[in-house]
């Protein structure tokens, strides 16, 4: 069953994502949730409006939240991200499903808190995990170092320059798209970097599942899956949600109706 349970394996009309049937007296379909899809605070909406597009071809209701008008907020920062996106999720009155890229994983408890009774999971996609017991840092300690390097004052500059123009051409090949994905890139407070998200000590309150695409996040997937999550391989790059939506969309709905 959903809340309380981490057995994806055995998913039943009532667990997550499951594909609407007929109800035991065969009149009414099941409802589909809600397919709550956030983006990391590094980018924008942009990144989930590919595959936002054919979900909705294929009958999913789904919401994109922006949290790009949260950076400016006082710290935490990471709470303002929170909230972005849980209001985003507040008018239907349907049940969700919190869908995480990249750096929206470790928010992603945070979110759900503030959307009980409603959330019924969590997918991470090519994310981080939070940790239940203790708070997660938003940048890894090894890595702050480097980010201090970029900065320019209190600030870094957009996502795409910090590897360079090549390594996002060589992401995202198609001119236009490349231009949509990049010009709501965010400057971001380095004090964001240094903030840690509380340890969200009730999660996991609902099934996870973990879609991963690129190397650098094998040992989250293997956690998740040590775990018992569902968890299904796409190989592809960071941004393949956006260079191929239909596979990622196909995969992300294996992963809501494996049963």
């Amino acid at each position: 069953m959903l809340v309380g349970s981490l057995d994806l394996t055995h998913l039943t009309n009532q667990s997550l994502g499951r594909v609407p049937g007929r109800t035991s007296r065969g009149t009414e379909p099941a409802a589909r949730p809600t397919l709550i899809l956030c983006h990391s605070p590094l980018v924008g909406p942009a990144t989930w409006s590919e595959v936002g597009s054919v979900l909705r071809e294929r009958g999913w209701p789904v919401v994109i939240p922006s949290l790009l008008a949260a950076r400016d907020g006082p710290p935490p920062l990471w709470r303002h991200f929170v909230q972005s996106a849980a209001a985003a999720a507040t008018g239907p009155p349907a049940e969700v499903v919190l869908v995480g890229h990249s750096g929206a994983g470790p928010l992603l408890p945070q979110i759900g808190a503030l959307l009980r009774p409603r959330n019924r999971g969590y997918v991470f996609v090519d994310a981080g995990l939070p940790h239940p017991t203790e708070p997660t840092p938003i940048a890894p300690p090894e890595f702050l170092a480097q980010l201090r390097a970029l900065a320019t004052g209190d600030r870094l500059p957009p996502w795409s320059q910090w590897w360079g123009e090549d390594a996002m051409r060589s992401l995202l090949p198609d001119d236009a798209l490349r231009a949509r994905v990049t010009a709501e890139l965010p400057s971001l407070p380095l004090a964001y970097f240094e903030e840690a998200v509380p340890a969200a000590t009730w999660w996991p309150d609902a099934p996870c599942g973990y879609l991963w695409f690129s190397e650098p996040y094998a040992s989250a997937a293997s956690e998740a899956q040590a775990r018992g999550w569902p968890v299904a391989h796409l190989p592809g790059h960071h941004l393949h949600l956006l260079t191929n939506p239909g596979a990622v969309a196909d995969a992300l709905v294996q992963l809501l109706e494996r049963g």
